[in-house]
């Protein structure tokens, strides 16, 4: 009989301290009073739960170590001083709200699965998008790059290859990869300049001759994009192309004494003849000037 009492004594115990710890983890304010007989002593199995107690808060970082030895047997005083080390737990759980309620014992919030195609920036890079102009784009993604504008499909490029896009008057382009995509602003296109630069002799006592043996006129066209430009001549004049966007101008209007007698027939002098440069923007048809040169001479 007395063996029963002594296991439920020890179960008891067991409680208690747990019941303890609990509560201190929790913050409660208690008072621990000794409750065990000084003359009975506590068996081995007994330090075994409580040493196995401990470790498990040990292992959650949740309490300051506590030494039980569970090769003796623990006596009254020594209940009493696990006590103690327990009360100075509470206490110090109390005092830091991080121990009471570590971070361990929550449950961790799952976090948002990434979307990878939404990382995706659908920045082409070194591309600088003009209003009527073509420009040819590369897809750097593993993905089809859609490029729209207005709501058009420009081009659809498949992963690593290049395709000519040909931009109007949008505002905008959209490049889209997936579901992910990027805007980006189009530039103005500047209006052509016409630059007409004499460059041969002329003038009042200047022979028709003479200006019809060298180059009279040099034109540039001044453009961002030459390549969409049609560049023509109106005019007794023959051209010649001396750069990509320059022209040297040449009169060719009479060649005898009689034609030009004939030509100047009720002409005051200095006689003048003209030619005009047209130059149209194939894509732009805002683009469309016109600029006239003059020839002067005096006498055949």
């Amino acid at each position: 009989m007395k063996k029963g009492r002594d296991v439920k004594f020890i179960i008891y115990q067991v409680l208690y301290i747990f019941v303890v710890c609990v509560i201190s983890i929790k913050g409660a304010d208690i008072s621990l009073e000794e409750v065990i007989n000084k003359d009975v002593v506590v068996e081995k199995s007994f330090a075994d739960s409580l040493k196995s107690f401990i470790d498990s808060l040990l292992a959650l970082g949740l309490v300051p170590e506590i030494h039980v030895d569970t090769n003796k047997k623990y006596t009254a005083e020594d209940m009493s001083k696990l006590l103690a080390e327990l009360n100075q737990l509470k206490v110090t759980v109390q005092q830091n709200p991080i121990i009471r309620q570590p971070d361990i014992m929550k449950p961790k919030e799952q976090e948002p699965k990434k979307d990878e195609k939404q990382e995706i920036k659908a920045n082409v890079q070194g591309v600088e998008l003009t209003q009527y102009t073509s420009t040819t784009i590369r897809n750097p993604y593993n993905d089809n790059l859609e490029i729209l504008a207005d709501g058009k499909l420009l081009a659809n490029i498949a992963p690593k290859a290049s395709a000519k896009i040909t931009i109007m008057g949008e505002s905008s382009v959209t490049f889209k990869v997936g579901s992910a995509s990027d805007t980006k602003r189009t530039k103005e296109n500047q209006v052509p300049q016409i630059s007409i630069t004499r460059v041969g002799s002329g003038g009042e006592d200047a022979s028709l001759r003479s200006v019809q043996n060298s180059v009279g006129f040099r034109v540039g066209i001044i453009d961002d994009f030459p390549q969409n430009l049609d560049v023509n001549f109106s005019g007794p004049v023959t051209t010649k192309q001396v750069g990509p966007t320059t022209f040297d101008v040449t009169l060719n209007l009479l060649g005898s004494q009689q034609a030009f007698d004939s030509w100047t027939k009720g002409k005051d002098s200095p006689y003048r003849v003209s030619f005009t440069v047209h130059v149209k923007d194939r894509l732009n048809p805002k683009h469309d000037l016109r600029q006239a040169g003059t020839f002067i001479f005096g006498k055949w």
